[in-house]
């Protein structure tokens, strides 16, 4: 598929309604959901993609920008031609789904959000693993890259408003290991992550047990169910 001049990876397959498109964590691909795919296969139809620059898919011109991967996401939802779809992000991937509900709720049938992403998360951290964390990153730059002050600009819209969630089902998993990082910093995501969910109008919080950061490498069946259970409510409700 194509978001303007740029050709973007996507693997798509299964049947059934409402379509699911998965957003992967920051600096992954489709690849990062592969034991999630095949269980939802059989129930809906499931889009994963390489964000530009990753995997199979071009790099876009000038900095990667946080607008530009909310653009590439609803390109990728409307290139299905399925109505409003169910969303599942991981981490980075997270953020983006719900920045994408919060300004286009029409694309949306209902969230998952995979241990997401908080742009407060990092607070929880001891100072010296927070300034640890921040040599690494300007060592090992993300995919995001120069992108910092817009990125919390969109994130400050998003916790500004209202209503960021659209009346739409939303489920928020959370990681009950904390290693290799401090207890008290898995504390405090966690909590983030229930007040994700505490702030959405038919949200619900799981503690996924058995598993640190990547739930949908380790518990499949777990994301899996709660997308299906998420998508089996969109059906419910519909006319």
């Amino acid at each position: 598929m194509s978001p303007g001049p740029r050709v973007v990876r996507r693997v798509l397959v299964g049947v059934g309604d409402p379509a699911v498109v998965l957003e992967a964590g920051m600096n992954c691909g489709a690849e990062a959901w592969e034991r999630v795919i095949p269980l939802l296969a059989p129930r809906v139809r499931v889009a994963a993609y390489d964000r530009a620059g990753l995997g199979g898919s071009e790099s876009a011109p000038g900095l990667a920008v946080i607008d530009r991967q909310v653009d590439d996401l609803a390109s990728v939802i409307t290139g299905l031609a399925a109505g409003p779809c169910v969303l599942a992000g991981h981490s980075w991937g997270g953020l983006l789904v719900q920045l994408l509900a919060f300004r286009r709720p029409d694309l949306v049938a209902g969230l998952v959000l995979v241990d997401p992403g908080h742009e407060d998360m990092e607070s929880g951290l001891p100072p010296a693993i927070r300034w640890g964390w921040r040599v690494l990153r300007a060592v090992r730059p993300d995919e995001l890259h120069g992108d910092v002050p817009a990125s919390d600009a969109a994130l400050r819209e998003l916790r500004a408003a209202a209503t960021a969630f659209p009346d739409v089902p939303v489920v928020v998993l959370s990681a009950a290991r904390a290693f290799p990082l401090p207890r008290r910093f898995r504390a405090h995501w966690t909590s983030l992550q229930a007040g994700l969910a505490a702030a959405a109008p038919r949200g619900r919080h799981v503690i996924v047990d058995g598993t640190g950061h990547n739930i949908p490498g380790n518990r499949p069946d777990v994301v899996a169910d709660a997308i299906l259970a998420v998508a089996a409510q969109v059906r419910a409700a519909a006319p």
